[in-house]
């Protein structure tokens, strides 16, 4: 079964939870020497996980020599007659039928929380790969129904849901001194921030949370450089306890994860929350809001609120200063954690191409 594995997502994000998806997929391909063909553009090595990846050069095939503005939304000429798995990274599709074509379904956001030319474009491309997929992966129940309430028409059964997972690199280490000498941060409680702040994230909500508690700090991390308005309301806000690491490698994030009094995940919609697993392995407790797919990525671990405001969350860090509550906290976040693994999410992809492959090909 020859795989066709299209990276483009490594040439549209530098770092990012589809990019760790992708990453995690690919190494454990080229680790088991599975036969794999790898799309690339030439400035994927701008990516921080596709330079920790040992790709075979003789398995990569260059995109076209267009502008990578055109290419992106382009589909991909498989070779006539060739049958293969085609898995893309994001959205595109393969132009001939004797591929089985597999597109995963990450989210959900721009339909939700986007207008004008840009949730246009996305959803167009969208709706084209799902329409034309063979199999579609859902990375969470809730991004599945999201996808069935989308496309009501999709046929059930060419669509699974497959988890995804998180690094061995989280996990808890005895560290507060080394991380509060190594990376400068206060030692004092901090509330910990992860990932990007588009508008969904809330990440105000985080600032106005820490800013109701004098003897909180927030440090915040990955998501890339705040910007002038970030800046701002974090200087009037908090008044210097404000620490942002714009990107962080998982040795720094999971020393993070170990210092933090909390992660606070203050999201009102999530296709899955990587971050909440990993942080949960690591032994930190997790305050977020009880949607989407937050609460299957939580269980009963994490402190999960009906309202998604800075009282609700401010109020939850509080909670956590008790030793029982923290205790439990942590030890139901390390069961929760062990549901998933890139393990458990590689099998379970590599078993649903082959479900995929051999029943399309007993069709020609």
């Amino acid at each position: 079964m020859k795989i066709i594995f299209d990276n483009i997502i490594f040439s549209l994000q530098r770092v990012g939870g589809v990019s760790k998806y992708w990453y995690e997929l690919l190494r454990r391909m080229i680790r088991d020497s599975r036969s794999i063909k790898s799309i690339e553009q030439n400035n994927c090595d701008s990516n921080i996980f596709r330079r920790n990846l040992n790709v075979d050069k003789a398995s990569i095939v260059y995109e076209r020599s267009l502008p990578f503005k055109i290419s992106r939304y382009l589909t991909y000429p498989v070779d006539k007659g060739e049958k293969c798995i085609y898995h893309t990274s994001y959205y595109r599709r393969p132009n001939k039928c004797t591929a089985t074509n597999v597109v995963t379904v990450y989210d959900f956001t721009y339909e939700h929380f986007r207008n004008g030319l840009p949730r246009l474009v996305h959803s167009f491309q969208k709706k084209a790969a799902i329409n034309t997929a063979s199999g579609i992966i859902c990375i969470s129940e809730s991004t599945k129904r999201d996808l069935l309430r989308f496309f009501p028409k999709i046929c059930q059964s060419k669509v699974r849901v497959v988890y995804l997972g998180y690094s061995d690199s989280y996990k808890p280490i005895q560290v507060r001194e080394l991380c509060i000498s190594k990376y400068s941060l206060p030692d004092m409680p901090f509330v910990l921030y992860v990932g990007s702040r588009d508008s969904y994230k809330n990440f105000h909500l985080a600032l106005n949370s820490v800013a109701k508690l004098k003897n909180y700090w927030l440090v915040s991390a990955g998501g890339g450089e705040l910007d002038k308005t970030e800046r701002e309301m974090s200087h009037m806000l908090l008044q210097g306890r404000h620490i942002h690491f714009p990107i962080v490698d998982n040795e720094h994030l999971n020393l993070l994860y170990n210092c933090a009094h909390t992660l606070l995940y203050p999201s009102s919609y999530e296709g899955f929350g990587i971050p909440l697993v990993e942080a949960m392995a690591a032994g930190c407790p997790v305050i977020a809001a009880n949607v989407s797919a937050i609460p299957e990525a939580c269980g009963d671990a994490g402190l999960l609120v009906k309202e998604i405001s800075a009282d609700s969350f401010s109020d939850c860090i509080v909670k956590l200063e008790d030793p029982e509550i923290r205790k439990d906290a942590i030890q139901n976040g390390y069961v929760q954690a062990n549901k998933f693994s890139w393990e458990k999410c590689y099998t379970e992809t590599i078993a649903f191409y082959k479900e995929l492959f051999y029943t399309k090909r007993n069709m020609f």
